[in-house]
């Protein structure tokens, strides 16, 4: 059943759409040979095409047409583009994410540091009144250094926040990548201001990711054998909250129980009927075959290492596996690292 999402007062949106959530298709159908290209080999973490939307105009919607013209042009082709255009413009275009990408971007976030060190400078000068400090060039430093130092740590606490998974965008890419994973694939999002203009990114970028899923296979199979309890508690943390319709019919209290608990007179002369909302927690990577749960890591947290690789957040690493760059991580040692691994979960920002 499919859910809307809900906005709280700060703007964020706290449900996914049940569409983004659907498991990755089966490695099988993966296309065999060498990576695609007219005559040129792609590279791993290779950007193929950016499509751009301005955020401010409704209604909008990407020009996923143009995008593949250009993916034909690198020799890929085949792509389901039916499927994946939906999913793709249903998980990002809806009016209560797009808000909440306007109000997440990097220009509010310095709006709100301005305003709050305006505020707290003001505040505590007001408070050194009282200890006959304002009026004191000493009294003043003191002040706007602490007021420096508050606004510093505010916006480091905004650029850790941006370096964790964001289920309102990076997450909503799940279906879509799920889709595109045979074609090697991979979509991210990110968000600029050109001008006076809020832009939506669109990325496409190529990843085999057939030794990554391998890889994975693998590491989730040895954590079933020897630390079974810290996979469970890694996939425990895995999961959004959802709200999805429910028919009164299905309900197991009935449709009796339901009428008694209805308000006697109506709030307006003519009443619209609400559809009735159900909250649950969704298992983003729910337990099945070691395949398949690397299959679901790397279709649910593709858009996630597609933005940090487009904007240089990646971890440095020792060494990599399957990417050209020494220092870069390719998605299963992201994986393996920040979401499997044995150290706190700080990657998934709620």
């Amino acid at each position: 059943m499919a859910c809307e999402p809900q906005m709280d007062p700060s703007g964020a949106v706290s449900s996914l759409p049940a569409s983004s959530l659907t498991s990755s298709p089966s490695w099988n159908a993966l296309p065999g040979g060498s990576p695609p290209g007219w005559g040129q080999e792609l590279r791993n973490g290779q950007v193929l095409t950016v499509l751009r939307i301005d955020n401010t105009c409704a209604p909008i919607s990407f020009d996923l047409g143009a995008a593949e013209e250009q993916l034909q042009t690198w020799g890929i082709q085949q792509v389901p583009a039916d499927q994946y255009r939906s999913l793709a413009e249903s998980a990002l275009l809806e009016p209560q994410v797009r808000r909440y990408i306007i109000y997440n971007s990097r220009p509010m976030r310095l709006a709100f540091a301005v305003v709050f060190y305006v505020v707290v400078w003001a505040n505590i000068y007001s408070t050194s009144q009282m200890f006959a400090l304002g009026n004191h060039w000493v009294g003043v430093l003191l002040v706007t250094l602490a007021a420096v130092s508050l606004t510093l740590t505010l916006m480091l606490i905004f650029e850790r926040h941006q370096r964790k998974a964001n289920t309102n965008t990076d997450l909503r890419l799940a279906a879509a990548n799920g889709a595109l994973l045979r074609h090697r694939v991979l979509l991210g999002v990110t968000d600029t201001v050109e001008g006076c203009q809020s832009v939506i990114q669109l990325w496409f970028v190529y990843f085999d990711l057939e030794n990554c899923v391998q890889f994975l296979s693998d590491h989730i199979r040895e954590m079933k054998t020897s630390q079974e309890s810290l996979l469970r508690n890694r996939l425990s943390q895995l999961c959004v909250v959802m709200e999805t319709g429910v028919s009164p019919m299905t309900t197991a209290e009935g449709p009796e129980n339901l009428l008694e608990e209805a308000p006697l007179l109506p709030s307006s002369p003519h009443p619209t009927e609400r559809p009735l909302l159900q909250t649950e927690l969704h298992q983003l990577v729910p337990e099945a075959e070691p395949e398949e749960m690397a299959q679901q890591l790397l279709a649910v947290f593709g858009g996630y290492y597609i933005r940090l690789l487009v904007t240089s957040q990646l971890p440095q690493a020792a060494g990599t596996r399957h990417t050209d760059s020494p220092s870069l991580p390719c998605p299963c040692q992201l994986i393996e690292a920040h979401i499997l691994g044995t150290g706190c979960c700080p990657f998934l920002a709620r």
